[in-house]
This record gives C-alpha cells, sequence and structure tokens, in this order.
C-alpha cells in the first residue's frame, strides 16, 4: 500500500495495473495455490516484481484464468487448454477448434453416461438380490463373486 497526497491508502494494484496472486484469485473466485499452479504449468504467464520478486498479474491474465475455468467447467482438459491458448497467443481464430473439441467431450460424456446406467444396473441387481443370510464361507462376499459381469 502507498500513501497518496491526499492521505489516503491505495491499494497496490491502482498504483500500477498489477494484481496479486491473491487478487487474481478472489476475482477468479478460485483459490491462490490455482492461480500457482495455473501460472507454474504456463497457462498464465504472470510478470516478476522487480524488487521482491512477487508474481504480478494484469487484468489480462484474469481474463484468461476466467476463460480457463470456463473451459474446465466445459469438460476441456488442461492439454485442450492450453492448444487454445496457444492458438489465442498466435492470434489464430479458435472457435473451430473449440467445437471440434466440446463435440469430441460430448461424445465421450454420452459413453461414460451409457456405461455408468450398465453399472447402475448391475448394482441394482445384485443389491436386489442380497440376502444378510448369505454365508461368505471363504471370507470373500458372494455378492461380488456371484455377481454377473
Amino acid at each position: 500500500m502507498e500513501i497518496t497526497s491526499h492521505s489516503r491508502l491505495v491499494r497496490s494494484e491502482e498504483c500500477t495495473g498489477a494484481l496479486h496472486v491473491a487478487d487474481v484469485a478472489r476475482r477468479a473466485e478460485v483459490t491462490p495455490a490455482t492461480v500457482r499452479y495455473y501460472a507454474r504449468i504456463g497457462l498464465l504467464n504472470p510478470g516478476r516484481d522487480d524488487q521482491n520478486g512477487y508474481r504480478r498479474f494484469r487484468h489480462d491474465d484474469l481474463h484468461r484464468l476466467q476463460f480457463i475455468r470456463k473451459a474446465q467447467a466445459l469438460g476441456l482438459t488442461i492439454a485442450d487448454i492450453r492448444s487454445i491458448l496457444e492458438r489465442i497467443d498466435d492470434r489464430q481464430p479458435v472457435c473451430d477448434q473449440v467445437v471440434s473439441l466440446l463435440r469430441a467431450r460430448l461424445e465421450g460424456v454420452r459413453q461414460a453416461q451409457v456405461e455408468l446406467e450398465a453399472t447402475e444396473a448391475r448394482i441394482e441387481r445384485v443389491l436386489s438380490q442380497y440376502s444378510s443370510s448369505i454365508n461368505p464361507g471363504s471370507g470373500y462376499c458372494p455378492l461380488i463373486e456371484q455377481a454377473e459381469l
């Protein structure tokens, strides 16, 4: 914090336009550890404060972080997001790539739903056959041993 000629405290970001890790985290509604992680893996590229070496983020970094979080919420992987961001950094169009990635992700989600429904049916079938009088015999649970896959 600095004291201005008006004798009021001013946050460092107001003076420099730069944000600390905690500022970015708060605004993006993530933890500081998340911000550091994205910086460590190269999705964010903050500058460094010459005086203390702290990471200094720009408002563009905050926008980029919000983009990353939204992409993750849509099921895109870190590799997918990295690829998109590299194209953005190279000023290449990305929407066709995003559509392709989202279509592939949607297909994966649909396949996972089918697999989960099959697992649900197997579990329901096994539980419906449960009887507390089942003798484990060998020590293994017969519910699993007798399950039909």
